[in-house]
């Protein structure tokens, strides 16, 4: 269950970080830039990266540590 759960949330900060980069023209990624404002997308990919980061987190929480057996088998 945990494995499946941090697969999830990893594909989808790949899927944000993914889509704001993609989708995002070159000018709006400054979060700092008074031209960009509130358009700067920024903070959405740094949240991709983050919301990435924790999925993969839970995953490797769920793998047996190097040389133990699963609990599962």
């Amino acid at each position: 269950m945990k494995k499946t759960l941090g697969l999830l949330i990893t594909a989808i900060g790949i899927l944000i970080v993914g889509g704001y980069i993609a989708f995002t023209p070159n000018h709006a990624f400054n979060p700092a830039d008074s031209v960009s404002g509130i358009d700067a997308s920024a903070g959405i990919v740094y949240g991709g990266f983050v919301t990435f980061g924790i999925g993969m987190v839970i995953f490797i929480s769920s793998l047996p540590y190097a040389g133990q057996k699963s609990k599962n088998a």
